[in-house]
């Protein structure tokens, strides 16, 4: 009698994550963070794409040389025209909107910190006293049911 042995991938979730809701555009929150946090975010040239077809999600990034750490600043929403049946639609394109992380549609950013020096409670407070965030907090990636995507 034969054995069927299956092997199980579990990717490793050893990153911080801050959730961020903001009224900012995605590169005046990455100016302001850099301002209040001391960073050097910069916008990657590719944005990051889901093979699901949900649009495409700004990234901006930062390694820390010094201490070794890596930021990035990642947008969870997005709009995108998707081509609708002409069939009694006056317009044949509609905009829709799209979520890096469904599960948490009111959050505007995430903001992915490895390998940290520092504990968060001081950069969550920073974060919030930046003009147009509403919040921020921080989130336990193990908890997310597409935390997968912010494997990169």
């Amino acid at each position: 009698m034969s054995k069927i042995i299956s092997l199980a991938f579990e990717f490793d979730h050893d990153y911080d994550l801050l959730a961020i809701t903001s009224t900012l555009e995605n590169y005046r929150l990455a100016y302001h963070l850099n301002q209040h946090l001391k960073l050097r975010l910069k916008r990657e040239r590719n944005s990051l794409e889901l093979q699901e077809d949900k649009g495409t999600f700004s990234l901006f990034s930062y390694t820390c040389n010094r201490s070794h750490t890596r930021w990035y600043l990642i947008e969870n929403k997005t709009s995108f025209t998707a081509q609708t049946l002409p069939e009694g639609n006056l317009f044949p394109e509609q905009s829709q909107q799209s979520y890096l992380i469904n599960e948490k549609r009111n959050v505007d950013y995430f903001l992915k910190i490895e390998d940290a020096a520092q504990p968060l409670k001081p950069w969550i407070e920073t974060i919030k006293s930046i003009s147009g965030v509403i919040t921020a907090y921080a989130l336990n990636p193990e908890t997310l049911k597409s935390k997968d995507y912010l494997i990169f």
